[in-house]
Order: C-alpha cells, then sequence, then structure tokens
C-alpha cells in the first residue's frame, strides 16, 4: 500500500490514496490582480497617490519606491487582504510582483514587508492627505469625455467600530460602542466615491460635511460652469449651515427632515385622510402626499417641506423632505429621495464589507485617514472592472463577487529570458468573462463615463 505524507490528511473514500501538499512551484492564487493593474495603468490613481505623498527616506537606501508601496497595499486590499500584517507572505507572491513591476523570480525582488507597509501608512502628513482627496475629484472629471448636465451627490456616513486608543475614537451613544464615524459623498450614476472623510466616533452625522461640501461644489463647478447640482441625505443632515452652503452654491438639495410639534400638526389632516383611506382599501395602506412652506427658528426664510402621509397596518408612518426642488411631491419622494438609499448605501456596503473599509487599527488618525483614502482607491479601481464587465454576468456584480470570480483566479508563473508566462487554470469558468474584461481595458478610454 502507498504511504502518502499529505499536508492536509482526508479520509474520504479514494479510488487512489489522496496526497494533498503545498506546491513549491511558483503558484498564485490572485490571477485576477492583473486585470487591477492594467485598469490602474490607464487611470494612473495609485502613481497619483504616491505623487502627493513627500519622500522621507534616504535616496541611497530606498528599495521599494513610494509608487510600488501604494500599489502593493491597494492590490492587497482587492484581493482581501486588508491587514498591513499580509504583506510579509504576499511579498513572495509571483503575480503581486508582477503587478507592482517587479521580476516574478523565486527568492527575489520581493515586495515590502508588513514593517515598511506600517511605516508608509504612519509618515503621510495632512498635507498629503489633501492632496490625494483632490485627486479623487479629478478622476471623476477625466472619466466624462463631455461635461454632464446634471449630477447627483448622495451623502452618508456609517460606524467603523474600534478597538484600542486610536485618535479621536469616541463612544458614540446611539450605536453604542468605541468607533470612528466616516462620511461617504459619492456620485450617484455611477457609485464613484468622490469624498471620504474620517470623523471622530461621537460626531453628529452632518459634522463637518458643510466645509467637505463647499470645497467640492467649487471643484466641480470650476471643472464645470453649467452643471446642475443636487445633493441628496437623510435628516441627519439637514443642518442649516449645510442648506445654506447649497443655496449659496446654486446647488439642489433633497433632505430628509425630522418631524417637530409644529410639522406633525400641518400633517395631521393629511393622515387622519390616509387613515380613512387605509380603512376602505383591501391592504390597509395608504400614502398621501402635500407639501407646504415652513421656517424654523434658525432660518432666514420659509423653505418648501414635501409630507408623506402614510397610514399602515401598524399605524401612522409620516416623513418630511426638505427641498428645493420644484416638482410634484410624490414625485419628488418617489423618485429623487427614495433613490437615494440604493445610490447611497450600496457602496458603503462593499466599502465596509467587501473592502473592509472599517479596518481602521492604527493609532495616528492621519493614518486611519489614509487607510481610508487607499481604500477607496481600491473601491475605484473595482468600478473599472465592473464597468469593463459590461455585458457580462458580472455587470452588476458587487466587490466580493467580483473578487470570488475575476480575482481568485489560479495562475502558475513562471520566467525565462524571454517572457514572462502566466497560465490559467485549464477550467476557469469565467475565462470568457476574463478576456471581455481584458479587452474592454486595453481600451484607450475605458473609464469614460458619458
Amino acid at each position: 500500500m502507498t504511504v502518502c505524507k499529505t499536508e492536509l490528511p482526508f479520509d474520504f473514500p479514494q479510488p487512489r490514496p489522496l496526497d494533498v501538499q503545498f506546491s513549491d512551484l511558483d503558484l498564485s492564487s490572485d490571477a485576477g490582480l492583473l486585470l487591477v493593474r492594467q485598469a490602474d495603468e490607464r487611470l494612473g490613481l495609485t502613481a497619483a497617490i504616491a505623487s502627493c505623498i513627500e519622500e522621507w527616506r534616504d535616496p541611497a537606501k530606498v528599495t521599494h519606491s513610494l509608487a510600488q508601496l501604494v500599489q502593493q497595499r491597494v492590490y492587497q486590499i482587492i484581493g482581501g487582504y486588508e491587514d498591513a500584517n499580509d504583506s510579509n507572505d504576499l511579498r513572495h507572491d509571483p503575480i503581486y510582483k508582477i503587478a507592482c513591476g517587479r521580476l516574478p523570480k523565486a527568492g527575489e525582488n520581493l515586495l515590502a514587508s508588513q514593517p515598511t507597509i506600517t511605516r508608509l501608512e504612519n509618515q503621510v502628513t495632512r498635507r498629503d492627505i489633501g492632496q490625494i482627496r483632490g485627486h479623487y475629484i479629478d478622476q471623476l472629471i477625466k472619466r466624462h469625455q463631455t461635461a454632464p448636465t446634471a449630477l447627483t451627490l448622495d451623502i452618508d456616513g456609517w460606524d467603523a467600530p474600534t478597538y484600542g486608543e486610536q485618535q479621536l475614537s469616541l463612544f458614540h451613544g446611539y450605536y453604542g460602542h468605541q468607533m470612528y464615524y466616516p462620511v461617504l459623498i459619492n456620485e450617484a450614476t455611477s457609485g464613484y466615491p468622490l469624498v471620504l472623510q474620517l470623523r471622530p466616533g461621537n460626531s453628529h452625522p452632518g459634522k463637518g460635511v458643510a466645509g467637505l461640501l463647499r470645497w467640492l461644489f467649487w471643484r466641480l463647478r470650476r471643472a464645470w460652469p453649467g452643471v446642475q447640482i443636487t445633493l441628496r441625505a437623510d435628516s441627519g443632515f439637514s443642518l442649516p449651515e449645510i442648506v445654506r452652503v447649497c443655496e449659496r452654491a446654486q446647488v439642489s438639495y433633497v433632505l430628509g427632515y425630522s418631524g417637530n410639534a409644529v410639522l406633525k400638526r400641518k400633517i395631521q389632516p393629511l393622515l387622519e385622510q390616509s387613515r380613512v383611506v387605509a380603512c376602505l382599501s383591501e391592504t390597509g395602506k395608504a400614502r398621501l402626499f402635500d407639501d407646504v412652506y415652513y421656517a424654523a427658528e434658525s432660518w432666514s426664510e420659509p423653505r418648501r417641506i414635501v409630507m408623506k402621509a402614510e397610514w399602515l397596518p401598524k399605524g401612522p408612518n409620516p416623513r418630511f423632505v426638505l427641498t428645493n426642488l420644484d416638482l410634484p411631491p410624490q414625485v419628488l419622494y418617489d423618485q429623487v429621495y427614495v433613490q437615494r438609499g440604493a445610490a447611497s448605501e450600496h457602496p458603503i456596503k462593499e466599502l465596509k464589507l467587501g473592502l473592509q473599509a472599517k479596518r481602521l487599527s492604527c493609532h495616528d488618525a492621519v493614518a486611519n485617514q489614509f487607510r481610508l483614502l487607499l481604500t477607496q482607491a481600491a473601491y475605484v479601481l473595482m468600478l473599472s472592472l465592473r464597468h469593463a464587465a459590461a455585458a457580462t454576468p458580472l455587470a452588476h456584480a458587487q466587490v466580493d463577487r467580483l473578487r470570488s470570480t475575476v480575482i481568485k483566479t489560479a495562475a502558475r508563473v513562471r520566467v525565462s529570458a524571454r517572457r514572462i508566462l502566466v497560465e490559467l487554470a485549464a477550467y476557469c469558468p469565467w475565462a470568457d468573462t476574463l478576456r471581455h474584461i481584458a479587452h474592454q481595458l486595453m481600451a484607450p478610454h475605458p473609464w469614460v463615463l458619458a
């Protein structure tokens, strides 16, 4: 009987003894990163981020360029390795070496280790952060061949739990734990992340947003003077300072608004009508819409409030929306405001769960902000892959799906004097999709949105 020295023991029946061992060949499980590298080559994203970081090292002792360090960190996040400690193993991976511009010879041309990656994260300054943030706006502008006539921006925040003694890690009463409270501003049609800002854990949803919007509106209007911008957000962002910024910049806004005694009194007759309609209907449900002009004490003038008087089997469900758009109440609520949920919450879900944007374990707040920006870069590259996957089964795939089908592709890498040969699995079920994405990314402008 043949004796197998298997590294992974199994006892289920097989025609012959099963021997499973880890190969000493140059193999990788992430061959799809070559597509990410192609997208990055077209966008110039990681190179732009690296150009914003001031070099602090002695040039005579530099082994890994800033561009290569940023590439390695972003590509690892895309591959599902959000922890800097993963660099110690992935620095040997031949596909990561190719993606970062190194010859994939075994035992040679190693990528950066965890200490080097960590030093990069902790050397970035506030000035570098400001410059990197501006490049994401430039990327959106480059993605349009012609100036758009209208642009819809969605804004929302989420909780990023913290553990330890991170700067700005504070207790939030609503979420009930120590956390950061990042905020995301994204373009609604494409889901492109424009601004991803770290904030203290005890922040109000709208804290610091007015300044970000003022800067963002100025950048967009400088590139597209005639574009009509619409801002959508939930009631946590209907602050007077945010409304004033929108009005001064001539930006339309559709903001959820918390009910108060005055508004509840104004909607009461409409709620009573919806209750009667619900009682007469088979479903026991009814919705009626109206609008009023209302002025809070902190406002200089009355503003339009759209009211939804909804009656459900469990009782009333009133909603209020603050807006300066001139649309019928129900049209504004159903076709503008409600669409905000999918357009803003799905990107946050992909950032949090697909790319682990909540992994903010550095002590320094600036380092954690840099981690957010690297995750933002990873998301932009994954959006480019999804855009290139149009007309395939992955045209609407989320980040997790793209990673499991496109990125996690087995490959063998062989290096000769003439070439680098990457052999993919013979039975890859997504071979046709990989070919399609690769050809799309070779186009002169694969990222064009309009």
